[in-house]
């Protein structure tokens, strides 16, 4: 018999993977960082010409992203976490991981040098758009990095219906290694 706490952990584990939903949970979260914080750097430098609406949309596009990067971290641990340490993907997978702790603290910084002037400000510039700029392009070479193992390297590419795609690739004429 199990004991409670190794039940919870297999099934949050399992959930974090996404088998509830029969695919990973991972690249649906990260589109909405993905999404927001560029967005911030749009409205950023929109703000010059419609004033504090846009400084507005940009904080909150900023707190979005924050939190949805709070779902997305476990769930990509969780994925990395069933890489082998001998597979290239491993190593692309601990730079992606470090490049996006970077981006969230750069955005959380943001933030805070916001935080006292969103409701007033009319513009943005100095660091807080200078973190908007390389906060989104750090965000832009870790997403290529996770694209990467996905596509080059299959990291969670058909891990809920394994025997099925084997079976369309060797159909196909795929080279395979043995299961």
């Amino acid at each position: 018999m199990e004991c409670g706490g190794l039940h919870i952990m297999k099934w949050l584990l399992a959930f974090l993977k996404g088998q509830w939903l029969k695919h990973p949970m991972h690249p649906i979260l990260v589109h909405v960082p993905m999404a927001m914080w560029p967005s911030a750097l749009i409205f950023d430098l929109l703000s010059r010409w419609n004033g504090n609406a846009m400084v507005r949309l940009s904080f909150y596009a900023i707190i979005f992203g924050l939190v949805a990067s709070l779902l997305a971290v476990p769930t990509g641990v969780v994925d990395w976490s069933g890489v082998k340490k001998e597979n290239p993907a491993w190593k692309i997978g601990l730079y992606h991981m470090i490049l996006n702790l970077a981006v969230a603290v750069l955005f959380a910084i943001n933030l805070g040098l916001r935080v006292q002037t969103f409701r007033q400000a009319t513009v943005i510039e100095g660091a807080p758009l200078v973190l908007s700029i390389v906060g989104t392009v750090l965000l832009i070479g870790s997403a290529y990095l996770g694209g990467l193992m996905t596509y080059n390297y299959g990291i969670s590419v058909a891990r809920m219906s394994k025997k099925k795609w084997r079976r369309i690739a060797e159909v196909g004429g795929a080279n395979l290694p043995p299961e």
